[in-house]
C-alpha cells in the first residue's frame, strides 16, 4: 500500500508539485527566521541606561574627554559632565566633549533625556551623528545634530536641528522650557538612509513634539552619541546630567542584581 501511494505521488505532477512547494516554503521560512534571529542577536545596541558607576555599553569612546565626568557619582543613574573649557563648540568644527559609538548603520532611532545647568553666553549639548572624515585632508568632516543651544543672551535657549554651519531645514525652536539656567529636556533623532527626523519633549510634555525632517548624506563609518561643551572664547560653566541614551530599534540588555538578563527600554524613562 505504501509503495502504491508513493507511486501515485511520483506519477501525479499536481500532487508532487504541491509537496515540493510546501517543503521549499518551509525551508525558506526556516532559513529566513534563522538569519533574522542571528542578525538581531548580533546587532549593536547604542543604548546605555547610565546605571551603576561606569558606562554600561562597552562600545563608547571619547573625543576630547572632559576632565570632570562620572556615572552615578554626582547623580545616581546619570552620566554627569562638567566643563569650563572655552571653545568647545559644534558649528564650524567639532571641538565638543563627544561620547560616541562607531557604526555603519543606515538606520537608527535614538533618544536622550538630560538636566542641564549653565552660566555662560554659549554652550551646546545633545545628539549628534557625524562623518569624522580624513584628518589629513579634512574630507567629509560633517554631521547632523539635534542640540540645545544654552545661552545667557537673547531668548536664552534654542533647540537646533543642524548640520555643519547650516540648518537642516526646520526652524529653531525658541525658549519655553522652564527656569533660565536649569532645565530638563528630551531629544530624539531618527535616521532612515539620508533622511533625518527630529523631536523634543520639555519636562511637562507627555508626547513628542515633531520638529521636522531634513535630508543630508554622511559617509560611513559614522560616530553616533551625545556631547557637551562651552561654545565661546570667554568660557563659563556647563553641567549636564544625561539620564540615558535609548536605542528604540535595538534596546540594550542589562542584568539587574539577583535577576536574569533583561532588556532595558522605556522603563527608566520618566514621562
Amino acid at each position: 500500500m505504501k509503495n502504491r501511494k508513493l507511486s501515485e505521488y511520483l506519477h501525479n505532477p499536481y500532487i508532487l508539485s504541491r509537496k515540493i512547494i510546501g517543503v521549499s516554503l518551509f525551508i525558506f521560512m526556516f532559513t529566513t527566521l534563522t538569519i533574522w534571529i542571528g542578525d538581531a542577536a548580533d546587532a549593536q545596541s547604542f543604548g546605555d541606561p547610565f546605571d551603576g558607576n561606569d558606562l554600561n555599553n562597552s562600545n563608547w569612546k571619547w573625543q576630547n574627554e572632559p576632565s570632570e565626568w562620572d556615572v552615578g557619582g554626582t547623580l545616581d543613574g546619570h552620566l554627569y559632565i562638567m566643563t569650563d573649557d572655552a571653545d568647545r563648540n559644534l558649528w564650524a568644527n567639532d571641538m565638543s566633549h563627544f561620547l560616541y559609538q562607531e557604526t555603519e548603520t543606515d538606520m537608527f532611532d535614538v533618544e536622550t533625556q538630560f538636566n542641564v545647568r549653565w552660566d555662560t553666553n554659549s554652550s551646546v549639548l545633545g545628539l549628534v551623528v557625524k562623518s569624522p572624515g580624513n584628518v589629513e585632508d579634512d574630507t567629509d568632516d560633517n554631521w547632523v545634530t539635534l542640540k540645545f543651544w544654552a545661552r545667557d543672551a537673547g531668548n536664552r535657549g534654542q533647540i537646533q536641528f543642524q548640520r555643519k554651519q547650516s540648518g537642516m531645514g526646520p526652524a529653531d525652536i525658541g525658549w519655553r522650557f522652564g527656569d533660565w539656567g536649569d532645565i530638563q529636556l528630551s531629544l530624539r533623532l531618527k535616521k532612515e538612509g539620508d533622511t533625518y527626523t527630529a523631536w523634543y519633549k520639555a519636562e511637562e510634555d507627555e508626547d513628542w513634539v515633531d520638529i521636522g525632517q531634513g535630508t543630508f548624506t554622511l559617509t560611513s563609518p559614522l560616530w553616533l552619541g551625545i556631547y557637551a561643551g562651552v561654545g565661546n572664547a570667554e568660557g563659563g560653566t556647563l553641567e549636564v546630567e544625561y539620564d540615558y541614551l535609548q536605542d528604540n530599534l535595538n534596546q540594550f540588555p542589562v542584568e539587574p542584581d539577583g535577576k536574569a538578563t533583561t532588556t532595558w527600554g522605556a522603563v527608566k524613562t520618566r514621562y
